[in-house]
Protein backbone atom coordinates (compact mmCIF):
# COMPACT_ATOMS: atom_id res chain seq x y z
CA UNK A 1 0.00 0.00 0.00
CA UNK A 2 0.95 3.62 -0.60
CA UNK A 3 1.99 5.95 2.27
CA UNK A 4 -0.68 8.35 1.65
CA UNK A 5 -2.93 5.22 2.21
CA UNK A 6 -1.39 4.42 5.16
CA UNK A 7 -1.54 7.81 6.65
CA UNK A 8 -5.23 7.77 5.77
CA UNK A 9 -6.83 6.19 8.67
CA UNK A 10 -5.19 9.10 11.02
CA UNK A 11 -6.46 11.88 8.67
CA UNK A 12 -9.70 11.07 8.64
CA UNK A 13 -10.07 11.64 12.05
CA UNK A 14 -8.52 15.23 11.78
CA UNK A 15 -11.32 18.06 11.51
CA UNK A 16 -10.69 21.65 10.29
CA UNK A 17 -11.48 24.46 12.50
CA UNK A 18 -11.50 28.03 12.72
CA UNK A 19 -11.57 28.45 16.96
CA UNK A 20 -8.13 29.34 17.57
CA UNK A 21 -7.76 26.90 21.00
CA UNK A 22 -5.67 24.89 22.27
CA UNK A 23 -6.45 20.70 21.76
CA UNK A 24 -7.10 18.78 24.77
CA UNK A 25 -4.78 16.35 24.73
CA UNK A 26 -4.83 13.04 23.44
CA UNK A 27 -7.68 14.20 21.32
CA UNK A 28 -5.54 13.75 17.76
CA UNK A 29 -5.43 10.26 18.94
CA UNK A 30 -8.91 10.04 19.64
CA UNK A 31 -9.99 11.46 16.46
CA UNK A 32 -7.46 9.18 14.48
CA UNK A 33 -9.01 6.21 16.31
CA UNK A 34 -12.67 7.31 14.99
CA UNK A 35 -11.45 7.92 11.49
CA UNK A 36 -9.77 4.15 11.61
CA UNK A 37 -13.05 3.22 12.94
CA UNK A 38 -14.93 5.02 10.46
CA UNK A 39 -13.02 3.28 7.49
CA UNK A 40 -12.75 -0.03 8.23
CA UNK A 41 -16.67 0.29 8.74
CA UNK A 42 -16.88 1.66 5.03
CA UNK A 43 -14.92 -1.12 3.83
CA UNK A 44 -16.35 -3.72 5.43
CA UNK A 45 -20.11 -2.99 4.42
CA UNK A 46 -18.16 -2.57 0.79
CA UNK A 47 -17.04 -6.25 1.00
CA UNK A 48 -20.57 -6.94 2.29
CA UNK A 49 -22.42 -5.92 -0.60
CA UNK A 50 -20.30 -7.35 -2.86
CA UNK A 51 -20.87 -10.92 -1.59
CA UNK A 52 -24.34 -9.91 -1.45
CA UNK A 53 -24.77 -9.04 -5.25
CA UNK A 54 -22.08 -11.75 -6.54
CA UNK A 55 -24.43 -14.24 -4.53
CA UNK A 56 -27.71 -12.98 -5.92
CA UNK A 57 -25.87 -13.35 -9.84
CA UNK A 58 -25.14 -17.18 -8.73
CA UNK A 59 -29.13 -17.73 -7.73
CA UNK A 60 -30.40 -15.67 -10.86
CA UNK A 61 -28.28 -17.84 -13.05
CA UNK A 62 -30.00 -20.70 -11.03
CA UNK A 63 -33.30 -19.14 -12.23
CA UNK A 64 -32.21 -18.77 -15.62
CA UNK A 65 -31.31 -22.88 -15.51
CA UNK A 66 -34.74 -23.74 -14.01
CA UNK A 67 -36.64 -22.06 -16.44
CA UNK A 68 -35.08 -23.29 -19.53
CA UNK A 69 -37.54 -25.27 -21.25
CA UNK A 70 -36.43 -28.95 -21.54
CA UNK A 71 -36.28 -29.17 -25.57
CA UNK A 72 -35.51 -32.66 -25.78
CA UNK A 73 -37.92 -34.36 -23.92
CA UNK A 74 -40.89 -31.88 -24.60
CA UNK A 75 -40.37 -31.91 -28.23
CA UNK A 76 -40.62 -35.85 -27.90
CA UNK A 77 -43.58 -35.71 -26.44
CA UNK A 78 -45.49 -33.10 -27.86
CA UNK A 79 -44.69 -35.24 -31.48
CA UNK A 80 -45.43 -38.60 -30.43
CA UNK A 81 -49.26 -36.65 -29.14
CA UNK A 82 -50.89 -38.06 -25.52
CA UNK A 83 -52.74 -40.69 -27.61
CA UNK A 84 -49.16 -42.30 -28.22
CA UNK A 85 -47.51 -41.12 -25.41
CA UNK A 86 -50.01 -43.33 -23.28
CA UNK A 87 -50.57 -46.01 -25.25
CA UNK A 88 -48.01 -49.25 -25.21
CA UNK A 89 -45.94 -47.61 -28.02
CA UNK A 90 -44.96 -44.46 -26.31
CA UNK A 91 -41.12 -46.32 -25.70
CA UNK A 92 -40.54 -46.19 -29.45
CA UNK A 93 -42.30 -43.35 -30.49
CA UNK A 94 -39.73 -41.30 -28.02
CA UNK A 95 -36.99 -43.12 -28.86
CA UNK A 96 -37.38 -42.18 -32.47
CA UNK A 97 -38.76 -38.60 -31.69
CA UNK A 98 -35.55 -37.74 -29.15
CA UNK A 99 -33.07 -38.69 -32.35
CA UNK A 100 -34.55 -36.66 -34.61
CA UNK A 101 -37.41 -38.15 -36.59
CA UNK A 102 -39.94 -36.16 -34.29
CA UNK A 103 -40.73 -34.36 -38.16
CA UNK A 104 -43.24 -36.75 -39.42
CA UNK A 105 -44.22 -38.30 -35.75
CA UNK A 106 -48.12 -38.60 -35.70
CA UNK A 107 -49.27 -34.70 -36.30
CA UNK A 108 -52.35 -35.92 -36.15
CA UNK A 109 -52.53 -35.97 -32.46
CA UNK A 110 -50.76 -32.94 -31.69
CA UNK A 111 -54.09 -30.95 -32.61
CA UNK A 112 -56.55 -32.69 -30.70
CA UNK A 113 -54.24 -33.89 -27.70
CA UNK A 114 -52.44 -29.91 -26.63
CA UNK A 115 -52.54 -30.95 -22.47
CA UNK A 116 -49.70 -33.38 -23.46
CA UNK A 117 -47.55 -29.87 -22.87
CA UNK A 118 -49.24 -29.14 -19.61
CA UNK A 119 -49.00 -32.92 -18.52
CA UNK A 120 -45.01 -32.85 -18.97
CA UNK A 121 -43.72 -29.97 -17.38
CA UNK A 122 -41.66 -27.73 -19.64
CA UNK A 123 -39.98 -26.20 -16.79
CA UNK A 124 -38.98 -26.89 -12.96
CA UNK A 125 -41.96 -24.85 -11.30
CA UNK A 126 -41.43 -26.22 -7.66
CA UNK A 127 -37.55 -25.61 -7.94
CA UNK A 128 -38.34 -22.18 -9.55
CA UNK A 129 -40.51 -21.15 -6.64
CA UNK A 130 -37.79 -21.93 -4.07
CA UNK A 131 -35.15 -20.26 -6.29
CA UNK A 132 -36.88 -16.98 -6.54
CA UNK A 133 -37.73 -16.77 -2.68
CA UNK A 134 -34.22 -16.78 -2.01
CA UNK A 135 -33.23 -14.77 -4.53
CA UNK A 136 -35.73 -12.34 -3.55
CA UNK A 137 -34.35 -12.32 0.37
CA UNK A 138 -31.32 -11.67 -1.27
CA UNK A 139 -32.36 -8.58 -3.20
CA UNK A 140 -34.35 -7.26 0.05
CA UNK A 141 -30.94 -7.23 1.76
CA UNK A 142 -28.86 -5.58 -0.92
CA UNK A 143 -31.86 -3.00 -0.86
CA UNK A 144 -31.19 -2.24 2.52
CA UNK A 145 -28.02 -2.09 2.56
CA UNK A 146 -26.82 -0.06 -0.57
CA UNK A 147 -27.84 2.92 0.16
CA UNK A 148 -26.34 3.01 3.83
CA UNK A 149 -22.81 2.22 2.17
CA UNK A 150 -23.31 4.84 -0.36
CA UNK A 151 -24.44 7.51 1.88
CA UNK A 152 -21.38 6.28 4.20
CA UNK A 153 -19.43 6.52 0.90
CA UNK A 154 -20.65 10.02 0.19
CA UNK A 155 -19.83 11.40 3.75
CA UNK A 156 -16.21 9.95 3.52
CA UNK A 157 -15.54 11.58 0.18
CA UNK A 158 -16.90 15.02 1.38
CA UNK A 159 -15.12 14.78 4.71
CA UNK A 160 -11.84 13.82 2.71
CA UNK A 161 -12.63 16.79 0.30
CA UNK A 162 -12.88 19.30 2.65
CA UNK A 163 -9.58 17.72 4.20
CA UNK A 164 -7.84 18.29 1.17
CA UNK A 165 -9.34 22.23 0.05
CA UNK A 166 -7.43 23.11 3.53
CA UNK A 167 -4.47 21.04 3.10
CA UNK A 168 -4.79 18.77 5.52
CA UNK A 169 -4.14 15.57 3.02
CA UNK A 170 -2.53 15.45 -0.69
CA UNK A 171 -4.12 14.81 -3.78
CA UNK A 172 -2.53 11.58 -4.05
CA UNK A 173 -4.72 10.45 -0.68
CA UNK A 174 -7.89 11.60 -1.64
CA UNK A 175 -7.41 10.45 -4.87
CA UNK A 176 -6.34 7.01 -3.88
CA UNK A 177 -9.45 6.59 -2.30
CA UNK A 178 -11.75 8.01 -4.73
CA UNK A 179 -10.20 5.56 -7.10
CA UNK A 180 -11.40 2.48 -4.63
CA UNK A 181 -14.95 3.56 -3.73
CA UNK A 182 -15.45 4.08 -7.78
CA UNK A 183 -14.28 0.77 -8.19
CA UNK A 184 -16.18 -1.02 -5.70
CA UNK A 185 -19.42 1.20 -6.98
CA UNK A 186 -18.63 0.10 -10.23
CA UNK A 187 -18.43 -3.42 -9.39
CA UNK A 188 -22.09 -3.61 -7.84
CA UNK A 189 -23.37 -1.68 -10.51
CA UNK A 190 -21.98 -4.68 -12.92
CA UNK A 191 -22.93 -7.05 -10.68
CA UNK A 192 -26.85 -5.56 -10.19
CA UNK A 193 -26.97 -5.22 -13.90
CA UNK A 194 -26.09 -8.75 -14.40
CA UNK A 195 -28.96 -9.98 -12.04
CA UNK A 196 -31.63 -7.84 -14.48
CA UNK A 197 -30.40 -9.07 -16.90
CA UNK A 198 -30.69 -13.13 -15.94
CA UNK A 199 -34.16 -11.82 -14.97
CA UNK A 200 -35.21 -10.96 -18.04
CA UNK A 201 -33.69 -13.89 -19.44
CA UNK A 202 -35.74 -15.95 -17.47
CA UNK A 203 -39.36 -14.39 -17.90
CA UNK A 204 -38.21 -14.76 -22.13
CA UNK A 205 -38.09 -18.22 -20.56
CA UNK A 206 -40.95 -18.57 -18.68
CA UNK A 207 -42.88 -16.88 -21.41
CA UNK A 208 -42.32 -19.41 -23.94
CA UNK A 209 -43.13 -22.49 -21.54
CA UNK A 210 -46.56 -20.86 -21.32
CA UNK A 211 -46.55 -20.53 -24.69
CA UNK A 212 -45.77 -23.94 -25.43
CA UNK A 213 -48.64 -25.51 -22.70
CA UNK A 214 -47.38 -25.11 -19.62
CA UNK A 215 -49.85 -23.67 -16.99
CA UNK A 216 -49.56 -21.90 -13.78
CA UNK A 217 -46.32 -20.16 -13.92
CA UNK A 218 -48.16 -16.58 -14.00
CA UNK A 219 -46.58 -16.18 -10.08
CA UNK A 220 -43.39 -16.94 -11.53
CA UNK A 221 -43.12 -14.47 -14.35
CA UNK A 222 -44.84 -11.83 -12.36
CA UNK A 223 -42.23 -12.62 -9.96
CA UNK A 224 -39.09 -12.67 -11.65
CA UNK A 225 -40.36 -9.11 -13.65
CA UNK A 226 -40.38 -7.27 -10.49
CA UNK A 227 -37.01 -8.72 -9.47
CA UNK A 228 -35.65 -7.55 -12.89
CA UNK A 229 -37.20 -4.14 -11.80
CA UNK A 230 -35.90 -3.67 -8.68
CA UNK A 231 -32.41 -4.37 -9.60
CA UNK A 232 -32.25 -1.89 -12.02
CA UNK A 233 -33.52 0.28 -9.73
CA UNK A 234 -30.90 -0.70 -7.23
CA UNK A 235 -28.23 -0.16 -10.05
CA UNK A 236 -29.77 3.25 -10.79
CA UNK A 237 -29.36 4.22 -7.50
CA UNK A 238 -25.07 4.28 -7.75
CA UNK A 239 -23.56 7.27 -8.84
CA UNK A 240 -20.37 6.20 -10.36
CA UNK A 241 -18.57 9.58 -9.36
Amino acid sequence: MNKPLLMLPLLLGLTVSGCAHMPVAGSEVSRGTTGMMALKATNQDQAILAEQTAALDQMMAEIVRNSTIKHAAVGAAVGCGIAVVSSGGASSCLGAAAAGGIAGAVTGHIAGNRDVARRIELVSANALVRSIRKSNNQLGDIKTDLPNLLARQDAELKSLHGLKAAGTINADVYNARLSDIRASRAELAEALMMSSQQARTASANLRAATEQGQSGLEWHISAVDQMEREALSARSSISLL
